[in-house]
């Protein structure tokens, strides 16, 4: 019995739909070459990755940079790894324009990559409807999808202007199933970190193919 239930949550946890879509906020307008440096700007600067474990958080930064590195770039790297390389540049503060440009000039690196974390939906992970409920729909079903939003831009480092940015959208949908009372489990075995992870495969591949010439 033990071993049919496990099947059971494992098959729907397999069952549960995953969607992510892409909004464009301003289309890429320069031919981004994968010889070009792009540095990764740290997840934890952005307040709403505070959320997150800072393992959490590393996890996702070296997601990003192999994501690009298997894209075909050559020189990625993320900024808070670039110590030594800033110091010696003399650059301590990309707020000021003259060492933002350094990050060009000096180091090599013509774009900055900017990912944020929006508005994010979590859920309980289980709900459930008796048979009369699921018949009058009183309550309705419960609202147990997963859902996080993540900016993606890309920006000069020499102008501060953003060159790509885009929107995306992933959803991690519940799954209902019926039991023998004729009553509803509602289930979503994903996680707000799931969400991310996917949202942030589909937000570095469209940036480079939108920003391919």
């Amino acid at each position: 019995m033990k071993k049919e239930f496990l099947i059971l949550f494992i098959l729907i946890a397999l069952s549960a739909c995953t969607s992510t879509k892409v909004y464009t906020r301003f289309k890429c307008h320069i031919c981004l070459s994968k010889y070009e440096g792009v540095l990764l700007l740290p997840l934890g600067w952005d307040p709403g990755f505070s959320r997150l474990s800072p393992g959490e958080q590393n996890q996702l930064e070296s997601q990003i940079l192999t994501l690009l590195r298997d894209q075909g770039f050559t020189k990625v790297e993320l900024y808070d790894r670039m110590d030594y390389e800033l110091l010696s540049a003399g650059i301590k503060d990309l707020n000021d324009p003259a060492q933002r440009a350094k990050v060009n000039s000096d180091l090599g690196y013509p774009y900055f990559l900017g990912i944020t974390l929006g508005e994010t939906v979590d859920s309980d992970g289980w709900d459930y409807r008796t048979a009369q409920e699921v018949y009058e729909m009183n309550p309705p079903a419960p609202d147990q999808d997963i859902s996080a939003t993540l900016p993606v831009a890309l920006i000069e480092t020499t102008s501060g202007n953003i060159v790509s940015d885009n929107a995306i959208v992933t959803e991690i949908n519940a799954w209902g199933i019926p039991d023998k009372d004729g009553g509803e489990n509602y289930w979503n075995f994903g996680t707000i970190c799931q969400a991310i992870r996917k949202a942030i495969n589909k937000g570095v591949s469209f940036m480079v193919k939108d920003c391919d010439c």
